[in-house]
């Protein structure tokens, strides 16, 4: 448990981040009306999830309590939480592909989870292997929120044929992703990304909603670019400092 008051405060955002993934699995469950503020809760989990690590590094009160904590918010905000909302909003009229899709997500999100416990003593501060859980999560509540306000008319509407596939090829390739050996960097490492995408996700609670939507497909613009080009940026660094990586890959050892 926390012992001071360096510790306390990193791990009231990190608890705050819980309860934003708990809370959208409640909204997913209360039905259509409420799919919006379902994704706009798992992106809001995503931002206090950033800040409590950097908020205890900042103060010196990183603890072994808060790590495990941490690891139980992801499970819950970006493992359990998009997939509920997947099951509520696509293949209405195909159950079976329902749960096996809603459950390749959470297994996904477990086994990448635990994988990075075990493996990865420097919690991600020299980079990833594997696509890190937030990134599906994002593109799942994106695609919800958009396909929820139809700024963009039918072009995000899962319901409508194509789209839905795109949706879900988009998951299946992020859930194989987390468990490969792939190597990522650290996005919330740089502050002139972090804070970007703090503005970002505070628009998508801005009831204009011709913003919001904007302020979506940017995230989402922006995470595919690191699924792309992260593996390729990982690359083009190891020469610098390659150290093994948490999954048997090479890493790079970035400071701080």
């Amino acid at each position: 448990m926390p012992i001071n008051w360096r510790q306390i405060v990193p791990t009231l955002f990190t608890l705050a981040a819980m309860l934003c993934g708990f809370f959208s699995i409640l909204f997913a469950l209360e039905g259509e009306s409420y799919y919006l503020l379902s994704a706009q809760f798992i992106m809001l989990a995503m931002i206090l999830d950033g800040i409590d690590g950097k908020v205890a590094r900042l103060l010196k009160g990183t603890s072994a309590f808060g790590a495990e904590l941490d690891t139980y918010v992801d499970m819950t905000a970006f493992g359990l939480a998009p997939a509920i909302l997947i099951y509520q909003v696509a293949l209405q009229r195909h159950d079976d592909w329902r749960i096996a899709m809603t459950a390749l997500v959470v297994l996904s999100g477990m086994i990448r989870l635990a994988r990075f416990k075990v493996k990865d003593p420097l919690r991600g501060q020299g980079g990833y292997c594997g696509l890190p859980i937030t990134v599906s999560a994002g593109w799942v509540a994106m695609f919800v929120l958009l396909s929820e306000t139809r700024t963009f008319g039918d072009y995000f509407r899962l319901g409508q044929g194509p789209v839905g596939v795109i949706f879900l090829l988009g998951v299946l390739v992020m859930i194989v992703l987390q468990v490969s050996n792939v190597p990522y960097p650290k996005p919330t490492k740089l502050t002139a990304v972090f804070v970007p995408s703090i503005v970002l996700v505070a628009l998508l609670f801005v009831r204009n909603m011709n913003i919001a939507p904007k302020a979506a497909l940017v995230i989402m613009v922006a995470g595919l670019i690191y699924l792309v080009l992260g593996p390729v940026y990982m690359h083009t660094v190891k020469s610098r400092a390659a150290k093994p990586c948490p999954g048997g890959q090479a890493q790079i050892d970035e400071a701080d």
